[in-house]
């Protein structure tokens, strides 16, 4: 009776560690919230603004994947789905569609800057 009990407590762990390891977030987040997750783990931070958009600033380490380049889902889908993310862009319309196609591709863990970054300059 002690191994059933010792076996059956082990399955449950790996059964809630599998649930909780799966969770999927993907929502709009305050800049707040972004800042924080940013301290708090390693993200993928995905710009999806245009080169010359880019190029004029952007987010510390954030890749630069054009959403109006005909290419965007195939370079996207390279990324690790696993890995959390923050995508943006100027004032958040393209990267809230952008959200929607890294949702379909299974990425798990993605932030959408609201208001983008122009909203992030601004609080700076």
């Amino acid at each position: 009776m002690k191994y059933v009990l010792l076996f059956l407590g082990f399955s449950f762990s790996i059964i809630v560690f599998s649930q909780t390891s799966t969770t999927k977030v993907i929502k709009t987040a305050d800049i707040s919230e972004i800042k924080t997750a940013i301290k708090k783990h390693d993200f993928i931070i995905l710009d999806v603004r245009t080169p010359e958009e880019f190029a004029s600033g952007h987010l510390k380490n954030a890749i630069n994947i054009n959403y109006y380049d005909k290419d965007f889902v195939e370079r996207v889908s390279l990324l690790d789905k696993q890995k959390k993310m923050v995508v943006y862009c100027a004032v958040g319309g393209r990267s809230g569609q952008a959200l929607k196609k890294l949702d379909a591709l299974g990425f798990h863990y993605v932030l959408n800057m609201n208001g983008g970054y122009n909203a992030w300059k601004a609080q700076q």
